[in-house]
């Protein structure tokens, strides 16, 4: 369930990419990695440097830009997309009408060429912009990539050590005899030992893994540059700036008025990346996976 802050902060995202001259932007998009939706996901074409250039908007602003918004686009919610255009008509096929890709338009559900993608790409600039209303929120997916690797791994190598180490002692009879042809190649096991150190350092190791998988957000979003630029979107005082991930953005919403905070790296994400944020963005309109 979506709380009411959230959905705030995402309008106030929405609002200051529309400041910015985004040509399009969306709620709730699938990104480039399927893994995750982007609470706001937009695209432009031309000097991404205007999204540093909106430093700020007073509350006054920041209302101006929403009611020219509520004029296009429904309130927003975890369950439908939401798009906003500058242009009555659709920027996508602009995008690519310009970029010469017209058969697009008789076959909507097929990609252009390769070659076209790349070409038109490399005009455009992606943006995600996560919202996080609470500390507990933020902090659940910025754990260390490396540092979470390198304990899953850990904790792998000393699950493994005690199962060879006590379940081959204690606990012969999990050996499956008769696998094979040569009984020291009989597999194990492992998973039903009663032993209280072993099954400890099943559940550490399993405990790891699904950390790994799951509280590397940040870090795997910026390794795997899913966006040109990326930006965390959160109430002001609730982050400092050295907890900011690397290579994203923050902007702080207070009283009603939205600061940039500190500015995105660009990471120059791939041309193909960048073509399924922009048609991902397209599709959230159509209300399309």
């Amino acid at each position: 369930m979506e709380s009411d802050l959230h959905a705030l902060l995402k309008r106030c995202a929405m609002a200051w990419l529309h400041a910015a001259d985004a040509s399009a932007v969306a709620c709730e998009v699938t990104t480039a990695i399927p893994h995750w939706r982007a609470d706001v996901a937009a695209w432009m074409q031309g000097d991404a440097a205007r999204l540093e250039g909106v430093d700020a908007l007073s509350k006054s602003d920041m209302r101006r830009w929403m009611d020219a918004m509520g004029a296009r686009v429904p309130e927003p919610s975890a369950a439908t997309g939401m798009l906003w255009s500058p242009a009555d008509t659709d920027p996508l096929a602009c995008l690519l009408r310009e970029g010469g890709a017209v058969n697009l338009f008789a076959q909507p559900d097929r990609d252009p060429e390769p070659a076209t993608v790349r070409r038109i790409m490399r005009t455009v600039t992606t943006v995600v912009i996560e919202c996080k209303a609470t500390r507990a929120d933020f902090l659940s997916d910025r754990a260390d990539l490396d540092r979470a690797a390198s304990e899953h791994a850990r904790l792998q190598r000393r699950r493994d050590r005690l199962r060879e180490q006590l379940v081959r002692t204690w606990e012969p009879h999990l050996q499956r005899t008769g696998e094979s042809l040569f009984p020291e190649t009989d597999g194990w096991d492992f998973e039903r030992s009663k032993l209280a150190s072993v099954r400890s350092a099943d559940r550490d190791a399993r405990l790891a893994g699904e950390a790994l998988q799951s509280q590397v957000k940040f870090a795997r979003m910026t390794r795997w540059r899913i966006a040109d630029r990326m930006y965390l979107c959160c109430p002001a005082g609730m982050l400092k700036a050295h907890e900011v991930p690397a290579g994203w953005g923050l902007l702080e919403h207070c009283r009603g008025a939205l600061r940039l905070r500190r500015g995105a790296t660009h990471l120059d994400s791939p041309e193909p990346r960048r073509w399924r944020t922009v048609r991902n963005v397209h599709r959230s309109l159509r209300g399309r996976p």
